[in-house]
């Protein structure tokens, strides 16, 4: 009876510990992971706590990770709490990613939990791009246009952060007015586009936008100033007048009244008038030009500073011209009076001799002068009287050639009116020596005839009139 029991007694604890065992294995409950779903304002900042996963079931749960998300690398997780954090601000945009989504994984749970995260589309701060069209050539200085923003809180500050070409633009910080800085790159040949980025703080946000100045492609003339030989000849080019983008020109006034004529095309400027560039008469030609084009009008002033040439007939050198050469750099004067105390003065002073001065060409009568002089020696003769000469300035006075007094006669007009201006006397009609001896007779000269221009010869010993020449240049 004892035995059984004791043997009653263990049954009755090893049942108790069965029941017991199984009363708590289903206790038990598994963990699993909650769905999140969240709403926050976009544009948050890194590190910011966006929620945190939760879990259901016996235990505690951990390992928690992130298995995909859209788009990848919004968020980051924390593997022991859940907390959910982001990891890339600038992909919480409504904008562009209004709702973003995640699958966490849990270990030992028996499921994913899926995170959504909704995003408010938040009143930002942004800045309007600004495109105009501005004439080129502005001032330092000169208002372009203002930036203007939406949606700013508090106070904005303006700056810009790059701009080509560089240092054309500055922004009031303030207000956002655009202003020209270096007027100089304001050119539409150089610059056609100037271009900035502006960006624009607030409280909250800063924002940036886009300035682009079309330049508008002016008229623009430039002014001119140049040196032009007087004495032209009528529809001689002058010059051009520099311009930049077209337009049509025109003289709009000139002094004096009617010397150039401009073509209304090209700007070019020819001679109207050529007796009026005339140097002792109108030493400076002046010009007002107008250029009209689509979006402006402009002007410019041309300055002509004539070149004062030597001319046939001017009193210069110490007498009056009577010949220039081409490069109008030397030539010849002749006295304004004739030699000599008497009327007239023989070619020769004693018996003839061949004196070797038979040159006829202009250029060779300082040579006879001088042949003569050797051969006769001193005397009261036509080519010692020029020799002798000293007048205005000037000793070096010869007998001219047969082809230098030609000239003389040629120009006859021109040279008795400056003459008699001067102080001087008309030629006479009468006889004039050359220097010129006949070659093979040593007893005859040239001389030439002031009323007709016949040249021909006479005796050396006869008398006839003296007028001296000499040569000038100007190198």
């Amino acid at each position: 009876m004892k035995n059984f029991k004791t043997l009653l007694s263990i049954t009755f604890i090893a049942t108790a510990l069965f029941l017991t065992s199984c009363s708590k294995d289903d206790d038990t409950v598994p963990i699993s992971v909650q769905d999140l779903v969240v709403t926050i304002d976009e544009n948050p900042t890194n590190g910011q706590a966006v929620g945190t996963v939760q879990t259901e079931g016996t235990g505690v749960a951990s390992g928690f990770s992130i298995t995909s998300q859209t788009p990848a690398g919004a968020l980051s997780i924390d593997s022991n709490t859940g907390e959910l954090t982001v990891a890339d601000a600038t992909l919480f945009d409504f904008e562009t990613n209004p709702v973003i989504t995640a699958t966490i994984s849990v270990v030992d749970a028996v499921n994913t939990g899926t995170v959504t995260v909704n995003l408010t589309n938040a009143t930002e701060l942004a800045v309007q791009d600004l495109t105009i069209n501005f004439d080129e050539n502005p001032t330092n200085g000169q208002s372009v246009d203002t930036v203007t923003t939406t949606n700013g809180s508090g106070t904005l500050s303006f700056s810009i952060t790059s701009q080509t070409p560089a240092g054309a633009l500055s922004v009031d910080s303030n207000t956002g007015e655009l202003t020209v800085v270096d007027a100089t790159l304001f050119d539409f040949e150089t610059n056609p586009i100037v271009t900035a980025t502006i960006s624009v703080t607030d409280a909250i946000n800063t924002a940036t936008g886009t300035v682009t100045i079309n330049l508008n492609d002016l008229v623009e003339v430039q002014d001119l100033t140049i040196d032009f030989d007087e004495n032209p000849t009528n529809g001689q080019v002058v010059d051009t007048v520099s311009n930049n983008g077209g337009g049509v020109f025109s003289i709009t006034s000139q002094t004096p009244a009617g010397a150039l004529s401009i073509n209304s095309s090209t700007g070019e400027l020819t001679v109207a008038d050529a007796t009026l560039f005339d140097f002792e008469t109108n030493p400076v030609i002046t010009a007002a030009i107008s250029a009209v084009g689509t979006l402006n009008t402009a002007t410019a002033t041309v300055t002509i500073d004539l070149i004062d040439l030597h001319e046939i007939g001017e009193f210069k050198f110490g007498g009056v011209i009577f010949w220039v050469n081409a490069a109008n750099n030397e030539g010849y004067v002749v006295s304004i009076n004739n030699l000599g105390t008497t009327s007239s003065i023989q070619w020769n002073d004693g018996p003839n001799t061949d004196t070797g001065a038979i040159a006829t060409a202009i250029g060779t009568g300082q040579a006879n002068t001088t042949a003569i002089v050797s051969s006769q020696g001193a005397g009261t003769y036509a080519a010692q009287v020029c020799d002798d000469l000293s007048l205005n300035g000037f000793s070096d006075w010869f007998l001219p050639s047969q082809n230098e007094l030609n000239e003389v006669y040629i120009n006859k007009a021109i040279i008795n009116a400056t003459s008699t201006v001067n102080g001087g006397t008309n030629f006479d009609i009468h006889w004039y020596w050359t220097s010129t001896q006949q070659d093979g007779n040593l007893n005859n000269a040239y001389y030439q005839f002031f009323g007709s221009g016949t040249q021909a010869l006479n005796l050396k010993a006869n008398s006839a009139r003296v007028r001296a020449v000499r040569a000038w240049t100007t190198f």
